[in-house]
């Protein structure tokens, strides 16, 4: 039987990644939840997978908290070396899974370039796109921690979303920044979808707040759907368990008075945002 290649609703569209830890050290406006590093680093990494196994690729700002997330993906969908012998048809029986990553930075910080950026810059299918630093603009390392070259930013980010022209964005916790490339995202992509995950808190709980419209969907999410859904779960297991217990004669169950505090199923929420994109492009390859 021959080969049938995987559907790809994505293929040849990019989706813009918003995204950083929030800091209670920058702003207090921004709520960091107890588990914010937890929680923005599996939403970064469900999302980014679910936009590239769709065969969609991946835009953003390489901010040094989520450059390492994404890099670490681009590792996992590189292919394995080829055997010694092995046949040309065995090794190209499939096509290429290698994801295509957008990285945006600006001249502001070439001096102080993080880590982590660089090493995603290096590897397999990621390009990456410089933008002017405004006139004086430089990062200043020992300023660590206030907010720094705000007109190279914003040059750097009206070009980012202008030039890959974005199907969709999704903001994950953030600041300041997330906030900016939210009204940047409208001013460019009107009538393009915009996604936030407001469990992760920040500006992506912030956004959520002020622009979720049940009659636009100006800003949509799953996490209290998905949230909804694993509760209901729990509560019927609960249940069966009690029902089971008395059955058998056993200790009546306890319920854990733990608030009913869940654990986001991030993946389930990455694939609601990447079917609801595709529906939004109407299906089209």
């Amino acid at each position: 039987m021959a080969f049938q290649p995987r559907v790809q609703p994505l293929a040849g569209r990019a989706v813009f990644l918003s995204a950083s830890v929030p800091s209670p050290e920058r702003a207090e406006r921004y709520r960091r939840i107890p588990e914010a590093f937890a929680r923005v680093e599996q939403a970064v990494l469900r999302v980014a997978s679910a936009v590239f196994n769709a065969g969609g690729s991946l835009v953003f700002g390489g901010h040094p908290s989520i450059s390492p997330l994404v890099g670490y993906l681009c590792t996992q969908y590189q292919p394995p070396p080829s055997e010694p012998g092995e046949s040309a048809p065995l090794k190209n029986r499939e096509p290429s899974t290698a994801p295509r990553v957008f990285l945006w930075q600006s001249q502001a910080f070439r001096g102080t370039w993080a880590e982590p950026s660089k090493r995603l810059a290096g590897m397999p299918g990621v390009s990456v796109y410089w933008t002017p630093a405004a006139d004086g603009e430089r990062f200043d390392p020992d300023r660590l921690g206030e907010r720094q070259c705000p007109v190279s930013l914003e040059i750097m980010r009206r070009s980012m979303i202008n030039e890959s022209k974005p199907v969709a964005m999704v903001a994950v916790g953030g600041m300041e920044g997330v906030e900016e490339e939210f009204s940047v995202f409208r001013q460019f992509r009107k009538t393009a979808p915009v996604y936030a995950l407001p469990t992760t808190g920040g500006a992506a709980e912030i956004l959520f707040k002020n622009h979720c419209d049940a009659t636009t969907g100006a800003v949509r999410s799953f996490d209290a759907e998905v949230e909804g859904h694993v509760l209901a779960f729990r509560k019927r297991e609960r249940e069966q368990e009690r029902i089971q217990r008395k059955k058998l004669g056993g200790p009546p169950l306890v319920d854990p008075d733990d608030g009913d505090v869940v654990v986001i199923p991030y993946a389930n929420v990455a694939i609601r945002i990447v079917e609801d994109i595709v529906r939004h492009l109407g299906g089209k390859q």
